[in-house]
């Protein structure tokens, strides 16, 4: 199995690292031509947009990939395609609502974040491209059927679209509203692709089209498990959320929008790990649930051999930022020199979140999906906790060290428990 895993995390990888390359130098650019505040504006718009998402988003392309994969295999075309019109329902009723959201709360969020009342309608505008990321179930159908090759190519739409566009912007010296359309305009394209890619991928292997037969009460008919499994996920988003996104929102408005722009910028090169570990974790989900259910030992035993190699992968571009840090953030500007240290120290934070991708794939596919999300609610505390007291410590460098400490108690935690239950036995 790890040759297979390793196989679809290269195909993921590639098209995550391409992706990886346009978004850094999609914001690279944008960064050369805005002013520090300027560029923290539109990183604030776009985090805002995505913090609302994300509040509203129930990842169902993690119960497709959890309920699909035993019924798809088992040659079960009829609860398949009902699994995936419920899971569909979940994407466009959460889509719609989180656009709604994103409209009726720009005007307190402005008041938080010292935004005028452009700024404010542009955070309006923009929350309406929310409505393309209805694509959960697309995304779980391509993992279902294997088709990491296809999420590979996803990966790099909405980067390499963004990087054109913010190139032409930058070469033509556009005002920040042209950069602000050109960042929403690729986010949305980039989902749209997934949906059509997944639909497309549903025909190909069931003639039987998705809504064919559909009764409202399918949805109300799903088990305990599913919705139980579904409110863990919805949960756990939103606790990953938190370093992701609402941290550059706490970083403006208790540092100012300049330094949420460096915070922005120091992610954003973060992501030569945080992408890995999202790949890893995403890739060896279908594996490890297919191996627990064959019980074939794979899984007891590949999380932790991935979670060494991964993890000291990780370490090699710590010493990277270390060294070269400074210099990297120099080329786009002196202005933005001051992150070298905080993009070190993220980079440590994510090499432990690389480790420990392999082991929460594997403690979801045994089942211990609630037991993960009460490691991530005590990683998330310490994050929080050690966010607002290191920050006004320590300035900048304060998210990093929080991020370091919460990721090594998640890392130690959640190895804990996979060593604890892997043995365990699927239920029949």
């Amino acid at each position: 199995m790890l040759k297979g895993v390793l196989k679809n995390f290269g195909v993921v990888i590639r098209g995550r690292g391409i992706a990886g390359v346009f978004s850094v130098l999609a914001t690279g650019l944008m960064a050369n031509a805005l002013s520090p505040t300027e560029f923290g504006l539109v990183v604030l718009i776009h985090t805002y947009v995505m913090v609302i998402r994300g509040a509203l988003n129930f990842r169902t392309f993690e119960a497709v990939v959890r309920y699909g994969i035993p019924l798809n295999d088992a040659g079960n075309d009829a609860g398949f395609l009902a699994l995936l019109r419920s899971t569909t329902l979940i994407d466009l009723a959460s889509a719609v609502l989180a656009a709604l959201v994103g409209i009726l709360a720009a005007s307190a969020a402005g008041v938080i974040l010292d935004w005028d009342a452009e700024m404010v309608t542009w955070a309006s505008f923009y929350s309406l491209f929310i409505l393309s990321t209805a694509n959960g179930t697309p995304n779980g159908i391509l993992r279902v059927y294997n088709r990491f090759d296809a999420l590979s190519v996803q990966f790099t739409v909405a980067p390499a679209l963004r990087f054109i566009s913010v190139a032409v912007a930058w070469a033509l010296e556009a005002p920040m509203p042209v950069f602000i359309l050109a960042w929403g305009s690729a986010f949305a394209l980039g989902h749209i692709y997934m949906v059509v890619r997944g639909m497309i991928e549903l025909r190909a292997h069931v003639s039987t089209g998705l809504w064919t037969g559909f009764r409202w009460r399918e949805i109300r008919e799903r088990d305990s498990e599913f919705w139980k499994f579904i409110r863990v996920v919805y949960w756990q988003t939103n606790i990953d959320l938190l370093p992701k996104h609402v941290s550059v929102l706490l970083a403006g408005a208790m540092l100012g929008p300049a330094a949420a722009g460096l915070f922005r910028l120091a992610r954003e090169f973060s992501t030569v790990l945080t992408q890995p570990a999202v790949a890893l974790r995403e890739v060896l989900f279908p594996d490890l649930t297919r191996s627990f259910h064959a019980r074939d030992g794979g899984i007891s035993k590949v999380p932790f051999k991935a979670a060494v190699i991964a993890g000291l992968a990780g370490l090699v571009f710590v010493a990277v930022s270390v060294i070269f840090g400074k210099s990297i953030l120099g080329v786009i500007g002196e202005e933005y020199v001051p992150a070298a240290a905080l993009l070190s120290l993220l980079l440590l934070a994510a090499s432990f979140d690389l480790a420990s991708a392999s082991l929460r794939a594997a403690a979801y596919a045994v089942g211990e999906a609630g037991a993960v999300l009460n490691i991530h609610l005590a990683g998330i505390a310490v994050y929080i906790s050690m966010f607002f007291l290191l920050t006004r410590l320590t300035g900048l460098i304060g998210p990093g060290l929080a991020a370091i400490l919460a990721s090594l108690l998640a890392l130690g935690l959640t190895a804990r428990l996979v060593a604890k239950t892997a043995g365990r036995k699927p239920a029949v």
